[in-house]
Parts: C-alpha cells; structure tokens; sequence
C-alpha cells in the first residue's frame, strides 16, 4: 500500500513559497514514511533595465554563486524498537536571474526518511 501526499503553497503577497510532499508505504512489514519539505522565500527583486547596471550586477554577485548557510545530516536507530530515522536539512541563499529581474531567495529544504517495523529490530546498523 502506498499513500501520497502532494502541497504546493503560495502565499499571497507571492513572496513565499512552500512545497510538501509526503509518501507512506508498507512492505514487507516496514512501514515507511518519506517527507520533502522545500520552502522559498524571496527577500529582494530589483528591475535592472540598464544592461550596463546588469553587467554590474553580474560582476559584483554572479561570482560569489549560492551560499550554503547550514547543512544539518542526523540519523538515529533503535534496535529495541526497530525504528530508524535519517533527516537532511539545508538553509541557503541563492540568486535568480530572470530576463531583466534578479531575485534574491532564502530557501530551506528538508528531507526525512522514517522506517519502523519488527524486521528491522535487532539488526545492526
């Protein structure tokens, strides 16, 4: 069996963006639940219609490319209860380039895998 779970967010400013998808399935006796949560947030927009202050642009930030603020991995397992858990989270800061628009966006992506089940208890990890 296998259940699947889909938001995509807009907030109405447009400002905000927030995408979730979620899957649970069982097989075998391990029930399995797998989560993606992606969260954009644009924190500055400038018009440029002068190609020169494009040029600028492109040569003061294009350089520097996105910046990784935080990347977190954790990962537990409980042989008792046979529950297993590994999260990823990143947080950054990236730049958009569209036509003659550049925006400056904040994001968070976070992606979750959660295992339980009697056949995962007692095995080494």
């Amino acid at each position: 069996m296998r259940d699947i779970m889909f938001k995509n967010l807009t907030s109405l400013d447009h400002h905000r963006r927030d995408i979730f998808l979620s899957e649970d399935s069982v097989q075998n006796g391990v029930t399995t639940k797998t989560q993606k949560h992606f969260i954009y947030f644009i924190r500055d927009h400038e018009f440029l219609d002068d190609p020169q202050k494009l040029e600028d642009w492109l040569k003061s930030y294009a350089g520097n490319g996105p910046r990784l603020k935080n990347l977190s991995v954790l990962k537990s397992y409980d042989s008792k209860t046979g529950e297993e858990k590994f999260e990823v989270k990143i947080i950054g800061n990236l730049y958009i380039l569209r036509e003659q628009d550049i925006f400056n966006v904040d994001f968070t992506q976070i992606f979750k895998i959660d295992r339980k089940g009697e056949i995962l208890k007692g095995q080494k990890k």
